[in-house]
């Protein structure tokens, strides 16, 4: 999953993917969205070499692995973590709230 932290309004904007893959999946799929940008160099190898609880940041964004059970909605996992996400953002200070999932 790919977030974006907006700073104008403190909105938590997740790109949530369709689900389905397996953890190598996931982690493969997030090594080629941050290869495929060279000033996220510094980044991908921090993924490449395992990333500390399967999440990595760069300025607004976030990518992270999440589960959900099998033939569940991935969005119904992605929330639970998100607003894991938004708490940890509040107790810094920030009043993030997850934006409306589609």
């Amino acid at each position: 999953m790919q977030v974006e932290l907006v700073p104008e309004d403190c909105q938590i904007r997740p790109l949530i993917g369709p689900g389905g893959l397996t953890r190598e999946q996931a982690a493969a799929e997030i090594q080629s969205i941050l290869d495929g940008h060279p000033v996220l160099a510094e980044i991908a190898a921090t993924w490449r070499g395992g990333a500390t609880d399967d999440t990595v940041y760069a300025g607004p964004f976030t990518w992270t692995i999440y589960e959900h059970p099998d033939g569940e909605d991935p969005r119904r996992g992605a929330l639970v973590w998100l607003e894991d996400y938004a708490q940890i953002m509040r107790t810094a200070g920030l009043d993030a709230q997850v934006a409306h999932l589609p």
